[in-house]
C-alpha cells in the first residue's frame, strides 16, 4: 500500500523548518487531537490499521502544530535520531510543531519531499510493541529502509517511544 508521506524524511524537514521559522503558534492554532483523530481512523486498536492511521495523523500534527495530539502520542522520553546520529528529544519536536503551525514553508517542504520520495510502510506488531518502517517502494523493504518508529501499546493506545532515520533512498 502506497503511503502518501514518510515520517522519516518529514521529521527532519519539520524540525528544520520549525527551528528556522522563529514564530510561535497561537494557542488555538490546531484542532484538539480528539476532534481531529476521527479524520484518520480509530487509533486506539491494537492493529496495523491503527498504526497506519497514527502515522498519517502524526505527519499532519507535526505540520499543523497539533501539540495536544503529539503530547498524547510521544512518551516523555521520546527521541528522534536523525541520519547524522543527532538526537531530537520530545520537547524539540513539540517546539518545531508549534512553529510549523504558522509556517507555509514546512508544509511546502513536506509536499515536495513526498513527491520526490514515494514511500511505503511495513508494520510489525509483537505483543505490546510495534515497529513501523518506511521504505522506497521501487527498491523494496529489504534494501531501502529510510527509518523506523517504535511504539508501545499502553492505556488502550499506541505511544511513540523512539524514531530512527537514515539516508537510504
Amino acid at each position: 500500500m502506497q503511503h502518501p508521506s514518510t515520517r522519516s524524511g518529514l521529521a527532519a524537514i519539520a524540525i528544520a523548518a520549525g527551528l528556522l521559522g522563529g514564530l510561535a503558534a497561537p494557542a488555538n492554532a490546531a484542532p484538539s487531537s480528539r476532534a481531529s483523530a476521527a479524520a484518520f481512523g480509530d487509533e486506539t486498536q491494537h492493529t496495523e490499521a491503527a498504526l497506519r492511521a497514527i502515522v498519517h495523523h502524526w505527519d499532519d500534527a507535526e505540520q499543523t502544530g497539533d501539540i495536544s495530539y503529539l503530547e498524547e502520542l510521544l512518551v516523555p522520553e521520546y527521541r528522534s535520531v536523525d541520519a547524522k546520529g543527532e538526537s531530537h528529544p520530545r520537547a524539540m519536536i513539540l517546539q518545531s510543531a508549534r512553529r510549523n503551525a504558522t509556517s507555509d514553508a514546512a508544509s511546502k517542504a513536506a509536499e515536495a519531499f513526498k513527491k520526490a520520495h514515494p514511500t511505503e510502510i511495513a508494520v510489525v506488531i509483537r505483543g505490546e510493541v510495534a515497529i513501523v518502517s518506511y521504505f522506497n517502494p521501487h527498491r523494496g523493504l529489504d534494501t531501502s529502509i529510510r527509518g523506523s518508529d517504535i511504539f508501545v501499546y499502553e492505556g488502550n493506545r499506541w505511544h511513540a517511544v523512539h524514531s530512527l532515520h537514515n539516508g537510504a533512498g
